[in-house]
């Protein structure tokens, strides 16, 4: 998946959780939006897609949500990365179908990205030196806390005059830092303010925080992740409240909320991946803490069906059959028949070329966007075709492929090669990477044609060899006969606009 891809599902399904949470925030456990957030964080993250006949995209008709936006980025950010447009020489391979020239927008990602990353940096490495003068705690009270913790990690109590508020950081050695004001003798506050700690510690809400911020660095020009990250750590302190709640019985609430105004009244500076006692807003966890009830099993078992659905639906992606499908690409399951390369044997091993598009960057030069779908048993590593076109009256074009080196030579047929891999049963899009060029003058380049217009408008792509990830190759049997009746002959539009999508039945090689 790209990066647009990553942010836009998880944008859907942030959407879907800060819903959810909106209605049910006071009626199921807490935990369950930690758990919720936790998957978002993951689709924001990992680079691929999971396809799923239950996923939402599966369940919408050709893709109309997601692609609209994708796309459109795509095409755009395309552009802008590139007026130097891929051509193909004959004989050469395409170059990796990858942009040569570093684009604005991934430039201004990349310093977006560094600049908030290093303000995460500064601001951990900052707290740790402060951290650093913080006084260890010797007390009757503290001393046992600790001993009756089970936890492997050793936990550490310390105080600060740095702080106004407690807080806890590190991970293989976690420390609770207690402001140096804090009243040793009041043992019912500090059991609730080390119980609270210590949930966070026993989870690694501090990892979790660290994954945020990794996430929110990426897509920081996404104003929904920057919800996403608030209201994750939000609900982390929520998730913490209602565990110590649970833990001390009902009649803590009273005792618990007026702790939390008094350190709500004190909280301290910014510390973004600490867990910090009272960083959220107070009005939403006091209301949560006096709706704590005791968790039934109708809740519980609710918690569970919401976070599995709502995983299901929203952080999958669309089934491999349809994701890849255009609105306008007719169905795989009637390939044409016009060359006698298909055979009426369903179990057969093919490949189907589902379209190739002929799209149009922002200043209009027309550009394939070529779409293939392996229907074997191995990975496909290397694809050989031909490609030609055609203007909008069905008449061949003569294309300049190597128009760089200000050659005068032109031809109908030009052969490409890309190496992208293509698993099993995967659909695999390149767009962008052949561009047309069919006479017209080129600005910063060598004169080429005539100067006249861009005139293409059909392309008509056969493969002519696959080479497979065992070494195996296949070499199309009718790819003579395909461009003899194809290149350099006047084509019936209707012809041209049912071409795909075009299926190749592959022998045991």
């Amino acid at each position: 998946m790209t990066l647009l891809e990553m942010s836009f599902s998880g944008t859907v399904f942030m959407i879907a959780v800060v819903m959810i949470r909106a209605a049910a925030i006071n009626r199921l456990p807490k935990k369950t939006f930690l758990v919720l957030w936790e998957m978002v964080l993951l689709r924001l993250i990992l680079p691929f897609a999971i396809p799923s006949a239950f996923s939402i995209y599966t369940f919408m008709n050709d893709r109309i949500s997601a692609p609209a936006f994708l796309e459109a980025e795509a095409d755009h950010v395309i552009s802008a990365v590139s007026r130097e447009y891929f051509v193909m020489v004959p004989g050469m391979e395409q170059p990796a179908a990858n942009i040569p020239s570093v684009s604005v927008w991934f430039v201004v990602w990349c310093t977006g990205m560094i600049l908030f990353a290093a303000f995460f940096m500064v601001s951990y490495f900052r707290c740790r030196m402060e951290f650093r003068t913080a006084l260890p705690v010797k007390n009757a009270y503290t001393e046992q806390w600790i001993k009756e913790r089970p936890l492997k990690r050793r936990i550490s109590i310390k105080q600060s005059d740095r702080i106004s508020t407690p807080l806890t950081y590190g991970v293989f050695h976690p420390v609770i830092l207690m402001p140096r004001q804090t009243d040793w003798e009041n043992i019912n506050q500090l059991q609730y303010i080390f119980s609270h700690e210590y949930v966070h510690i026993s989870r690694f809400d501090t990892i979790a925080k660290l994954i945020a911020a990794y996430a929110l660095c990426i897509h920081w020009f996404n104003p929904f992740v920057w919800v996403m990250y608030l209201l994750f750590n939000r609900d982390m302190e929520l998730a913490c409240d209602e565990s110590v709640i649970r833990q001390f019985g009902d009649e803590s609430k009273s005792a618990y909320s007026l702790m939390l105004i008094h350190m709500e009244a004190t909280k301290s500076g910014l510390s973004p991946l600490c867990n910090n006692f009272s960083r959220n807003a107070a009005e939403e966890r006091i209301t949560a803490i006096m709706s704590t009830k005791r968790t039934t099993k109708i809740a519980l078992l609710s918690a569970c069906l919401i976070v599995l659905v709502t995983a299901g639906l929203f952080a999958t992606s669309a089934a491999a059959s349809t994701e890849h499908r255009t609105k306008n690409t007719p169905a795989v399951n009637a390939p044409k028949t016009n060359t006698g390369d298909i055979t009426s044997d369903k179990n057969a091993m093919t490949i189907i070329h589902e379209s190739a598009d002929i799209l149009h960057y922002e200043d209009g030069a027309p550009y394939i966007h070529d779409i293939l779908t392996n229907h074997t048993d191995s990975t496909i590593v290397e694809t050989q075709y031909c490609m030609l076109a055609y203007d909008e009256n069905g008449s061949p074009l003569k294309l300049y492929w190597n128009f760089l080196d200000s050659s005068s030579e032109s031809s109908f047929e030009n052969i490409v090669r890309t190496k992208t891999n293509l698993l099993p049963n995967q659909t695999g899009e390149y767009r962008g990477g052949w561009s047309l060029y069919d006479g017209e003058i080129m600005e910063d380049f060598p004169k080429v044609g005539k100067g006249e217009a861009n005139r293409a408008a059909y392309s008509l792509l056969c493969l002519k060899q696959v080479v497979f990830e065992d070494g195996a190759v296949w070499n199309n049997p009718n790819y003579e006969n395909w461009f003899m009746t194809y290149a350099g002959k006047e084509m019936d539009i209707e012809e041209l606009q049912n071409y795909y999508p075009y299926e190749y039945t592959i022998e045991t090689v």
